[in-house]
C-alpha cells in the first residue's frame, strides 16, 4: 500500500481490523502511523484494544523515530484501558507532557513533515494553555502555521494533514484570551478546511460547536442556531469523544433555552455540561451559563457560594485568564445586585474598570436603582453594536434606557429605545423582559407592543422578580475612601493628614462625610459598616 510522503489511502473504520493485522504482519510502522493519524479518535472498545496490541509490537527505536506514533500510543492506551469519556485528566496529563518533551527536542524550522509538525505542536500548545500561558501558545501556533505554509507546496511534503486542526486550536487559545473576533475567524477557517473530508469530521464538529458557543454567549441567537445546525450535520468519530467535541454546542443550547425561559431544557443542558468545575478548557463558558441561570431562575445564594468553589477547582493561572476573570467577576456582580448588595457590586465594577463593555449593563442597573436616569441613558448610548457586543446585554440595556426615559417623562425616547430592543429579540425570547420588575414591564407594555408567543407569554407571567427596585448603595469619593482606609489602619487624624498630604481640617471634614454616608457615629461603627458593604 502506498504510504509515500506520509500518505495512506483512507481506510474505513470497518476495515481497520484487517488493515491492522496486515500492518503488524508486515511490520509496516509508517503505515501504522498514518492509520493512527486517520482513525485515532474513532477507535474505542475492542478496536482500541486491537490498536494498542499492534502499537506495543513497535520496537522502541522505531517508536522514538516516529513522534506521531508515540502520541498515538498514549491515546490508544487510555482509549483501551480507561474508556470513560468523563475522566480524561490522566490521559491529557500524559498527552501534554509528551507533547512538550517532543516539541522541545524538535527544530520546528527544520521539520519537513506537516503531520508531525502539527501533531506534536498542537500537543505542546494545549500544554501551554493548561498552564495559563496562552500568549506563548498563540506564538507557537503562529510558528507552526508559518512553517506548515512553507512546507505544503514543496515536492515530497506530506501536504496539509488533518486540515483545520491547527486553526481550531488557535481559535481555542484566542477564546481563552477573550479575543473573540480572531477566535471566530480561526474557527470559521477550521470548519471550512475540515468540513469537506469525512476523515476530519472531528475538527469540523468541534469548530461548529465552539462557534455556536461564542455566538450564544454573546446573545446572537440566530448565528448560534446556524452553527448548531451545522454541528448536528456532522457525525462524531466515536461516542468516547463526542461530549468533548460538542461541549460548546451543548452550552449554546443551554443559552437558547435560558433566553426562552425553558427551565426543563436549561436543566438538561446543565446536567450535560456540568457546573464549571470540570477541567475542560471552555469551563468559563460552562460557568457563565450556570451563573446566569442562577441569577434569573436558580438559587442565587448557593451560586455565590459556588463562586468560591469554582475558583478553587482550577489553577490560579487559569482562573486569571481574561475570559475566566470576566465571567467570574460579572457573575459575582450580577448575583450581588440581585441580592441587594449594590455598594459591594459597584466597588467590584470600579476595581475592574467601569468603562469595560461587559460591565455596562450591571452599572446601568445600579444607576437606575439610584435614580440617576441620565447616567443610564448615557451608558446605553455608549455601548456599541459590534460583533463582540453581547446582544443579550444590549437588549436589557435598551429596556433600562426606556424605563429611565419614562421616569424622566420622555415617552418618545422611551418608545425609540423600546423599539430598538424589540428588533434584537424574537417572539419566543423572555429573559430581557423578565429581568424587569412587573411594574416597569407594565409601563413599557403601554408604549410598546412586544410580540410574544403564547408559550413565552405564559413563561413571562410566571417569572419571578430578579433584581430589586432599590439598592442599599453607598458611594465614597476617592479621597473619602483613602481616608476610610487610613482609619482602618488605625491612623489618627494628624497621621492621616500627613500621609495624604492634606490639612487636619480637610481630614476631619472627610471623616464626617464618610460617617454620614455610612450612617455611623464612631470609627468602630464606620469600619463595621464599611466591611459589611464591601468598601473595605
Amino acid at each position: 500500500m502506498d504510504v509515500g510522503g506520509g500518505r495512506l489511502a483512507p481506510v474505513p473504520v470497518a476495515g481497520l481490523p484487517a488493515e491492522l493485522a496486515r500492518v503488524a504482519a508486515e511490520r509496516d510502522w509508517d503505515a501504522l502511523q498514518v492509520l493512527c493519524d486517520q482513525h485515532l479518535l474513532a477507535v474505542e472498545g475492542e478496536l482500541a484494544g486491537r490498536l494498542l496490541a499492534v502499537l506495543t509490537q513497535v520496537p522502541d527505536a522505531e517508536l522514538r523515530a516516529r513522534p506521531r506514533l508515540m502520541l498515538s500510543w498514549t491515546s490508544a492506551y487510555y482509549a483501551a484501558t480507561q474508556p470513560d469519556a468523563g475522566e480524561l485528566r490522566p490521559y491529557l496529563r500524559h498527552y501534554m507532557e509528551l507533547g512538550t518533551r517532543l516539541v522541545e527536542s524538535m527544530d520546528l524550522d527544520q521539520e519537513t513533515s506537516v503531520a508531525t509538525l502539527t501533531t506534536v505542536g498542537v500537543a505542546a500548545m494545549i500544554a501551554l494553555r493548561a498552564q495559563g500561558k496562552c500568549a506563548e501558545a498563540e506564538e507557537l501556533g503562529q510558528r507552526l502555521t508559518t512553517r506548515a505554509a512553507q512546507l505544503s507546496p514543496l515536492p515530497g511534503a506530506d501536504g496539509v494533514w488533518r486540515p483545520g486542526w491547527l486553526p481550531l486550536q488557535r481559535g481555542v487559545t484566542r477564546t481563552l484570551m477573550d479575543d473573540l473576533p480572531t477566535a471566530v475567524e480561526q474557527y470559521r477557517h477550521a470548519y471550512e478546511l475540515a468540513a469537506a473530508e469525512p476523515i476530519t469530521a472531528a475538527t469540523a464538529l468541534n469548530a461548529a460547536a465552539n462557534l455556536a458557543m461564542i455566538f450564544a454567549n454573546l446573545g446572537h441567537g440566530a448565528y448560534a442556531r446556524q452553527w448548531l445546525d451545522r454541528m448536528h450535520e456532522v457525525e462524531a468519530p466515536s461516542h468516547r469523544v463526542r461530549h468533548l467535541l460538542t461541549l460548546g454546542g451543548s452550552i449554546a443550547e443551554g443559552w437558547d433555552a435560558l433566553d426562552r425561559y425553558d427551565d426543563a431544557a436549561v436543566t438538561r443542558s446543565l446536567d450535560l455540561i456540568g457546573d464549571g468545575t470540570s477541567r475542560v478548557e471552555v469551563w468559563p463558558f460552562v460557568a457563565a451559563l450556570g451563573f446566569a441561570h442562577a441569577v434569573y431562575r436558580g438559587d442565587q445564594a448557593s451560586a455565590l457560594v459556588h463562586l468560591s468553589t469554582l475558583r478553587l477547582s482550577h489553577a490560579p493561572e487559569l482562573a486569571e485568564l481574561k475570559t475566566a476573570l470576566q465571567v467570574l467577576r460579572r457573575a459575582w456582580i450580577d448575583l450581588l445586585i440581585a441580592n441587594g448588595h449594590g455598594t459591594r457590586a459597584l466597588r467590584l465594577i470600579q476595581e475592574a474598570g467601569a468603562h469595560e463593555p461587559w460591565l455596562t449593563l450591571p452599572t446601568a442597573r445600579i444607576r437606575l436603582c439610584k435614580g440617576e436616569y441620565e447616567s443610564v441613558r448615557a451608558l446605553a448610548s455608549r455601548l456599541s453594536w459590534g460583533t463582540v457586543t453581547s446582544h443579550r446585554d444590549l437588549r436589557q440595556l435598551l429596556l433600562l434606557k426606556a424605563i429611565a426615559a419614562l421616569r424622566m417623562g420622555d415617552r418618545n425616547e422611551a418608545r425609540e429605545a423600546a423599539d430598538l430592543a424589540g428588533r434584537l429579540r424574537t417572539p419566543d425570547e423572555v429573559l430581557s423582559l423578565a429581568a424587569l420588575s412587573r411594574a416597569d414591564r407594565a409601563d413599557l407594555f403601554e408604549i410598546k407592543d412586544f410580540p410574544l408567543t403564547d408559550e413565552a407569554r405564559e413563561r413571562l407571567e410566571k417569572a419571578r422578580e430578579v433584581f430589586p427596585d432599590r439598592l442599599n448603595l453607598v458611594e465614597l469619593t476617592t479621597r473619602e475612601h483613602a481616608v476610610l482606609s487610613q482609619l482602618d489602619a488605625g491612623g489618627s487624624t494628624p497621621e492621616i493628614a500627613g500621609k495624604l498630604v492634606v490639612s487636619v481640617n480637610t481630614v476631619r471634614t472627610q471623616v464626617k462625610s464618610v460617617y454620614r454616608k455610612l450612617g455611623a457615629s464612631s470609627r468602630e461603627d464606620a469600619l463595621m459598616r464599611a466591611y459589611e458593604l464591601g468598601l473595605l
